[in-house]
């Protein structure tokens, strides 16, 4: 099998500010791609047949924490034991992405670690973490729950959506802004996401989604414990999910942030990507468990919700880069233009990482500080 490289979508940017630990990305870099030590000298790039396989080295280095993090754990230093279990985490999380043909054992083996460490990890930490089943389609979709202390019970709540592939465990990190600053916030697998993909055969359509999200808020109101009023956030492909969620509940919701969104499912899957056209529409045959890549096609397109996004009143922040060469830039600037929300914003951030995930911590910080004045004045 051909030597597996750092895939494309993930860049240090990404990596680093999703909680990947600077001494792991040091050595998986080295590994893999490049000497970055850099003491005394410029990076140097690794020769073609030294570098080692990304997946294979990412699950090394992450089987190192886990078995650390264990016996951490075992001898009582929980705190440490928390961190070593999110180092591992964060290196699970690279490997699943580098593994893209197929729903693999491989995959399927990477990918369980992923959410046993990160619960554990945040188990051992000082954040009010919470694992949540919410019943959807006769089934239940995982999510995670986290409420501030002293948090008054009317508080609005954040309902955060993740994309096509980094699924909740790696966007924890930007619904967690809210939650530093007095916000609750859920975050959860849909259908053709995370664990409710690859263990629970729940599959996207064309429409279920709005259903998921429905069930997310009507569980929020369910909990005395927290507020009613509810703001959406997507980023990447979950920007288009909650905009095609807020075009049909907008009376549900009390905001809605798009960050790295669109309004049509095309502008994602018939984007071409590193020179291959329509690179993402594969993917989505796991995520419709179709094996027609024409019926995924059809269905790709009758996922467009431009003549819907009228419907939209609330405020409406969009987070985008003035150039987005995985999903283009037209869809986010649609929803702006074409929302009837009187109270909007687009901010544009310089540059083409997708969803600025190379300035995550400036992006991050801008759409909590906006958008929760909105959610308290509700």
């Amino acid at each position: 099998m051909a030597k597996r490289g750092r895939p494309g979508a993930q860049n240090p940017g990404r990596m680093i500010s999703g909680g990947m630990d600077i001494e792991d990305f040091i050595e998986l870099t080295k590994r893999t791609e490049c000497d970055c030590t850099c003491v005394g000298k410029s990076f140097e790039p690794v020769p073609e047949e030294l570098r080692e396989d990304f997946v294979d080295v990412a699950e090394e280095i992450g089987d190192r924490r886990y078995a650390y993090a264990k016996q951490l754990e075992e001898e009582g230093n929980l705190l440490s034991a928390g961190s070593f279990y999110g180092r591992a985490n964060a290196m699970y999380r690279v490997a699943d992405y580098g593994i893209h043909d197929a729903i693999t054992e491989e995959k399927l083996r990477i990918y369980g670690k992923i959410p046993e460490t990160f619960q554990k990890q945040w188990q051992y930490s000082n954040t009010n973490f919470e694992v949540l089943e919410i019943p959807y389609e006769g089934k239940t979709m995982q999510g995670y729950l986290c409420i501030p202390d002293n948090c008054p019970k009317d508080t609005p709540v954040l309902v955060f959506i993740p994309g096509a592939t980094g699924f909740k465990e790696e966007n924890f990190s930007s619904a967690y802004y809210f939650y530093e600053r007095g916000i609750p916030f859920i975050i959860f697998d849909g259908p053709g996401q995370g664990v409710s993909l690859y263990f629970r055969e729940m599959w996207l359509t064309t429409t279920n989604y709005i259903g998921a999200v429905k069930a997310v808020i009507d569980y929020v109101k369910s909990d005395d414990r927290i507020g009613n009023k509810i703001a959406l956030y997507g980023i990447s492909y979950g920007g288009f999910f909650a905009t095609q969620a807020a075009c049909e509940l907008n009376d549900d919701i009390c905001g809605l942030v798009v960050r790295g969104g669109t309004d049509r499912t095309d502008d994602l899957t018939k984007h071409p990507w590193m020179g291959i056209p329509n690179f993402y529409l594969g993917g989505f045959q796991l995520k419709f468990n179709q094996e027609d890549l024409e019926v995924c096609s059809k269905m790709s397109t009758e996922m467009c919700v431009t003549d819907k996004l009228h419907n939209i009143t609330v405020p409406t922040l969009i987070i985008h880069t003035k150039e987005d060469p995985i999903i283009g830039v037209e869809g986010a600037k649609r929803i702006y233009n074409m929302v009837s929300s009187e109270d909007k914003y687009y901010a544009e951030y310089p540059g083409n990482a997708h969803c600025v995930n190379d300035q995550m911590d400036s992006a991050g910080c801008f759409g909590a500080d906006w958008m929760v004045k909105r959610m308290l004045n509700k």
